[in-house]
């Protein structure tokens, strides 16, 4: 085939191929007073570890608006966290959180612009506690102090640590896809306490009998997670630091973080997450949805897994 030829056959693929991708953008269709229920699974490796359901109710609508909230209700922990933490914040305290309803607001498209109601969850953490010279006023202060560092200090750490269904639902809406393109952009990748900000990923979208499926992946090789992990640990570091008074430039704080990133290099850590999500087209509520973190050393595997299922 002459060279000429070759590049009409390329041309003419290239215009088939555009002619039956489609551009996509995933926006919500809900009504005031529509609910939603899902059931949730979390997994550490294999084990689950916690269960419950989630009703996502849409309160009002306006010209440039959503306002939502989502209750979360059959709640069961397997791990035995619950228990300490009742011990830790009081048992009043811990039933105040679990009773919490956050209520959110996004626009149009689906995009989330607020947590409304986050200064009344601040205000349950901030409960008086006795912090007198006593023993058990020395130990809920250091309780306290432990909660403080732990709870999240804004709106979106808040969503990060206690909203994770909600923002795996509305991470997809007001974007444009296109069928035939990856489209590449950046995710995090999140296990327990760690938290590798900013990795490169790539979803792929498709349409079939009116469902619209989103497969995201990110993959972070030795060099980059080593990095990626430093960066984390310094910034774990200097929070915890920053919460009991101590400067993070103080020479223990530098050989914790030394100690940690040493360890990092020995274990020749790799991270990788990938994560499905199934949405209703003519609607824009969920179907399903399914994230797995993983991390890979030479000391093993690790994994986190998030499973959301529409009743």
């Amino acid at each position: 085939m002459s060279r000429k030829a070759l590049l009409t056959c390329v041309c003419f693929l290239t215009i088939v191929a555009t002619a039956f991708a489609e551009k996509i953008t995933l926006k919500p269709s809900w009504k005031v007073g529509e609910t939603k229920s899902y059931a949730l699974e979390h997994y550490t490796d294999t084990a689950k570890t916690s269960s419950s359901d989630v009703a996502i109710n849409v309160l009002e609508k306006t010209s440039s608006k959503y306002k939502i909230s989502c209750t979360y209700t059959n709640e069961q922990d397997f791990t035995g966290m619950e228990e300490m933490a009742k011990a830790m914040i009081g048992q009043e305290t811990y039933e105040k959180i679990k009773r919490f309803i956050p209520i959110y607001t996004t626009s149009l498209n689906g995009k989330i612009l607020s947590v409304d109601n986050f200064n009344e969850y601040r205000k349950i953490l901030d409960t008086p506690q006795d912090t007198s010279n006593s023993f058990s006023g020395k130990l809920n202060g250091l309780m306290a102090l432990l909660l403080k560092s732990m709870t999240a200090p804004n709106e979106k750490s808040f969503m990060d640590m206690n909203m994770q269904e909600i923002l795996a639902m509305h991470k997809y809406f007001g974007k444009e896809y296109d069928t035939k393109m990856d489209k590449r952009g950046t995710t995090n990748i999140t296990l327990c306490t760690t938290v590798l900000e900013n990795v490169k990923s790539s979803t792929k979208v498709s349409k079939e009998k009116g469902k619209i499926t989103f497969v995201t992946t990110a993959k972070l090789p030795e060099k980059e997670c080593l990095n990626a992990m430093t960066a984390w640990m310094k910034k774990y570091t200097t929070g915890i630091a920053k919460e009991m008074g101590v400067s993070p430039d103080d020479p223990k704080i530098k050989e914790k973080v030394d100690m940690a990133v040493k360890e990092f290099k020995e274990q020749k850590i790799t991270a990788e997450s990938k994560e499905t999500a199934v949405f209703d087209a003519k609607t824009g509520w969920m179907i399903s949805y399914e994230s797995v973190q993983s991390l890979s050393s030479t000391e093993g595997n690790k994994s986190e897994t998030l499973i959301v299922k529409a009743k």
